[in-house]
């Protein structure tokens, strides 16, 4: 198959290092999530001596600020796109994210023990607002870059490759460095890995892009706002339920993983293992789903992925206490289903933005804003729901009414979210095309 880019003067001999060159930026984002979510409160606590309570609230404030930020970092990027362009506004988010970054890594001592909860408010926030304006655009950016849909596919799934790797990596950094994940020889090497692949990213993309995004837009193309996408596109919004309840059923997985293979399963010490073979099956699992997204309409492919892995979930029925070769059935099984919640959602939403343009509407900036909106709220309610619920039915305890709720949380919640985005993607999913 030939594919089509917009590359002047280079067919499939270039698609390679299109691939490479567009998909690199996803390890350095992804580099930074387990730290984020996993190890930094616990890296504050341990060695700074900070509350729980600071930590968690701290948290929830810059996660609230973060969710909206988001579909206002797309609308301006799609405003200033045209003044600023593309590459200037990803390097101004790297410079924000690397600014955030190194005061909570490297906490200022003085500062941080006297102003703790101001402290990591402002950083946090920093942080997350960097990897935003590096995020959105990064995003966004595939509508300019190939116009064909399979070609689309192949990129996202290239970025989102390169994210499972980058999780790998920092999942593996302990292991490589016999380190506990809160050590502080752990995170001075991975802001080193950030900063490194970060500038290396920057430079590929400037220097492989840089003639394909000079190029502007038709005149008759123009900035949507999101009332003015409501008024007349409102078909645009419609992928939005499915990806918001299946991000929904992914993120209470992700939050009581460790929950789950500690309290429910006795197993934590063999946790590290069974989330590496979740991420390695993401990984190997990639190149079918985009196979199959040639073969057979984009949506439902993704619709395919998302019943493949509620199947897997029943798995759980016949997991027990204990049960190590049964659980990394399941892991490998929903890991598989990974790659495709990842890349083909993205690519349906790179397909709406090119219809748009099609209407003369620029919106990439504004849609990926807000879907990161929804894929940040699916996990604030993800950790509101299931940890206070958690603590209130005494999981500390041991309680059994507790584990029955992990239970429930973990397995049966996420088919039933994932069976409804599966029905509305297959009731709705032509639209999209």
């Amino acid at each position: 198959m030939r594919f089509k880019t917009l590359s002047v003067g280079r067919k499939t001999g270039a698609s390679w290092s299109m691939d490479v060159g567009y998909g690199l930026m996803g390890l350095p984002l992804a580099l930074l999530g387990l730290p984020f979510y996993f190890y930094m409160p616990n890296y504050w606590y341990e060695n700074w001596g900070v509350s729980l309570a600071a930590i968690g609230l701290a948290l929830f404030v810059t996660r609230i600020a973060d969710m909206v930020t988001d579909p206002l970092v797309g609308l301006y990027s799609d405003r200033w796109e045209s003044r600023f362009g593309y590459l200037r506004q990803t390097q101004f988010g790297a410079v924000l994210l690397i600014v955030g970054t190194w005061p909570l890594f490297f906490p200022f001592a003085s500062l941080f023990q006297q102003y703790t909860f101001g402290y990591l408010v402002v950083w946090s926030f920093v942080a997350f607002l960097g990897w935003t304006w590096l995020a959105v655009p990064y995003q966004a950016v595939v509508s300019r870059l190939t116009h064909d849909p399979d070609v689309k596919t192949r990129l996202t799934s290239f970025r989102e490759g390169f994210g499972l790797v980058g999780v790998m990596l920092a999942l593996s950094l302990p292991v490589i460095l016999s380190e506990t994940p809160t050590s502080q020889p752990v995170f001075e090497v991975l802001f080193g890995v950030l900063l490194v692949t970060l500038l290396v990213a920057l430079a590929v993309q400037s220097g492989r892009f840089r003639e394909t995004l000079k190029r502007k837009r038709p005149d008759s193309v123009r900035v949507t706002s999101i009332r003015s996408l409501w008024r007349h596109h409102r078909w645009s919004f419609g992928i939005m339920p499915a990806y918001f309840f299946n991000g929904l059923a992914n993120a209470f997985p992700a939050t009581l993983f460790m929950f789950f293979v500690s309290d429910a399963l006795q197993m934590e010490a063999q946790a590290g293992v069974l989330l590496a073979v979740f991420f390695v099956s993401g990984v190997l699992g990639l190149p079918f789903w985009f196979w199959l997204s040639t073969k057979v309409e984009k949506y439902q492919a993704w619709a395919f992925s998302m019943l493949f892995s509620a199947i897997s979930f029943t798995g759980l029925i016949w997991v027990e206490v204990g049960d190590f070769y049964a659980y990394l059935a399941i892991c490998v099984l929903t890991g598989w289903s990974l790659g495709a919640d990842l890349a083909l959602p993205s690519s349906l939403q790179v397909d709406l933005v090119h219809r748009l343009e099609k209407q003369s509407a620029q919106a990439a900036g504004t849609l990926f804003g807000l879907w990161g909106l929804l894929t940040k709220l699916a996990i604030a309610l993800s950790l509101g729901i299931a940890l206070p619920l958690l603590d209130l039915l005494g999981l500390e305890q041991g309680s059994t009414s507790a584990i029955t709720a992990l239970w429930w949380m973990y397995g049966v919640i996420p088919v039933c979210l994932k069976l409804f985005a599966v029905g509305w993607v297959l009731c709705f999913g032509r639209q999209w095309t």
